[in-house]
């Protein structure tokens, strides 16, 4: 049997068109304000967050194209990101009146225009020659808020530019790129439920050279750090540019300690990087996020000597973190695969929903993971 290729009347491939790369009622250049973020699951007119809304859930309620005509779409028109620097392309792009943001390998970023796929501007972040990214040169995506978007560099850096004209507004160096930090995942636009402040909260990467995990809050207008968690047991996180208090346990017990009753070289590396995109319980106030997996990968380098390695659980690596949006307080966690020997990590993406509990009717907050374990 012949396979039947069906065909979208002009008009309705237009109007798919436009309902998939934005008919906003936005003027050019309008600025992207918190309710634009926190409604973006229920406006299919834009894309403003990583997962399509704060819950991550990636549902869009758009009907033009469906099961029964998708076959007939066909391309309008195609990008290249060119030269000698294609590689991995793992962005997820932002669409904003008309505008596509999409980021690309070796920290670059492109603004396009949707209906004719025109260049409108592009940054390229200069990056130095010793960047250590442990797993390619992708980069995930951008944040976008007011006048801005923002997205991470190989170098450990993040940088915030002007969403119409592409031009530097800020840039923060947040790690030491020599010993392994860079930046892969699209950092995320959260509301501090407490104080009304809007932050941009990203996370490291790196875990396959040993550096320790980090999730960061920043100032969207001035990149200024609010808060910082260091996702390894016993390490000191910081708020307001001062020390604030220990992730876990300031003795870290999830991590053995040596003959000499200091922690195993393990622990001062430790791994536990954030290193995909966060999801945000408005209610809560909460951030949600998925940690790497712990250094080094050989479970008996993070392991007393004559030990069984069960023993052993590596906090806070390998798992799903609870963060209070406020603080940077660790206000919970789930480990996935405790003292992880397989690089089994945890970041993949958390998504937030709710459902009815059979037994006693009551909405329960819940979220769904899909693991690297099974």
């Amino acid at each position: 049997m012949k396979n039947k290729r069906v065909t979208l009347k002009p008009g309705l491939l237009a109007f798919a068109l436009a309902a998939a790369f934005g008919t906003s009622a936005h003027a050019v250049g309008a600025k992207v304000t918190w309710d634009d973020i926190r409604n973006d699951d229920k406006t299919p007119g834009d894309v403003l967050t990583y997962g399509l809304g704060l819950k991550a859930q990636r549902h869009s309620t758009l009907k033009t194209v469906n099961t029964r005509n998708v076959a007939g779409l066909v391309p309008a028109w195609s990008f290249s990101f060119g030269g000698e620097k294609q590689r991995g392309q793992e962005s997820q792009a932002l669409v904003h009146d008309g505008v596509i943001y999409v980021t690309a390998s070796y920290s670059r970023i492109y603004a396009i225009d949707a209906r004719s796929g025109k260049r409108l501007w592009e940054y390229e972040a200069r990056l130095p020659e010793d960047i250590r990214p442990c797993c390619d040169v992708v980069n995930r995506g951008a944040a976008i808020y007011g006048d801005k978007v923002y997205f991470g560099t190989l170098d450990a850096g993040i940088v915030a530019l002007n969403k119409d004209t592409g031009k530097v507004v800020w840039k923060k160096k947040w790690g030491d790129h020599k010993v392994g930090y860079t930046m892969t995942g699209a950092p995320f636009v959260i509301q501090d439920q407490k104080s009304g402040k809007v932050l941009l909260v990203h996370g490291s990467s790196g875990d396959e050279f040993g550096v320790v995990g980090w999730l960061f809050a920043r100032d969207t207008e001035t990149g200024e750090e609010v808060w910082a968690r260091p996702m390894v047991e016993g390490h000191m996180g910081r708020l307001n540019g001062k020390d604030s208090t220990y992730t876990g346990d300031a003795k870290a017990p999830s991590w053995p300690e040596g003959p000499d009753g200091k922690k195993v070289e393990a622990w001062s590396h430790g791994g536990g990087a954030p290193w995909q995109t966060a999801s945000f319980d408005l209610e809560k106030n909460m951030v949600v996020i998925g940690t790497g997996n712990p250094a080094p990968w050989n479970t008996w380098k993070r392991t007393k000597e004559g030990d069984d390695p069960r023993n052993w659980d590596s906090l806070f690596t390998s798992g799903q973190a609870y963060v209070d949006a406020s603080t940077g307080e660790l206000k919970g966690f789930f480990q996935h695969t405790p003292n992880d020997a397989w690089d089994f990590s945890g970041n993949n993406s958390v998504v937030l929903f709710e459902y009815k509990d059979p037994k006693t009717g009551k909405m329960v907050k819940a979220s769904a993971h899909a693991d690297r374990n099974g």
